[in-house]
C-alpha cells in the first residue's frame, strides 16, 4: 500500500468514535479509487472529493504531511 499523506494532530479529537492523539502521524494510503484515513482505532474511506473535504473542515486540528515531506 501506497502512502498518500500523514494527518498530523495538533491536540487530541474524536471524529465519528475514531481517536487521533497529539504528536501522532496517521496515514492515508491510496486504494485504487479511494483514500484510507487509519486512526487509533478504525478507519476512514473517503473519495478524492471526500479527502479533500476533510482536510478542508479539520485544518483547525490537523496538519496534512504530504509522503514527499517525510
Amino acid at each position: 500500500m501506497n502512502i498518500y499523506c500523514y494527518f498530523v494532530p495538533k491536540y487530541t479529537f474524536v471524529a465519528e468514535h475514531r481517536v487521533f492523539k497529539v504528536g501522532e502521524e496517521y496515514p492515508v494510503y491510496i486504494r485504487e479509487d479511494y483514500f484510507t484515513l487509519v486512526a487509533e482505532n478504525g478507519e476512514f474511506n473517503l473519495s478524492k472529493k471526500a479527502l479533500d473535504e476533510t482536510v478542508k473542515n479539520w485544518k483547525d486540528q490537523v496538519k496534512v504531511k504530504m509522503e514527499a515531506d517525510k
